[in-house]
C-alpha cells in the first residue's frame, strides 16, 4: 500500500513541477520515471495487475522520451 502512495506523491509533485514552468520543471520527468518504475514493479510482482503494468510501462517510455528531449537532445 505504501508503494502506491509513494508513486502517487511522485506523480503529483512531478505534475506540479512541469506545470509550473520554472527552471527545475524538467526534473519532473525524473519523478514521473521513478513513480512509474515503482508502480510497474508493484503491479507486475505484487498484485499481478498486468493492464496497469502495461500502462505504467508505456509511461516509462514517455518519461524516458521527455528526459531525452530535455536533457540530452
Amino acid at each position: 500500500m505504501i508503494t502506491k502512495w509513494i508513486g502517487t506523491f511522485c506523480f503529483l509533485f512531478a505534475a506540479l513541477l512541469l506545470s509550473s514552468n520554472i527552471g527545475i520543471s524538467p526534473y519532473g520527468f525524473f519523478l514521473f520515471l521513478f513513480g512509474h518504475v515503482l508502480l510497474s514493479y508493484y503491479f507486475w510482482y505484487r498484485v499481478k495487475d498486468y493492464p496497469m503494468f502495461t500502462q505504467n510501462s508505456f509511461f516509462i517510455l514517455i518519461d524516458l522520451w521527455g528526459i531525452y528531449r530535455w536533457f540530452i537532445a
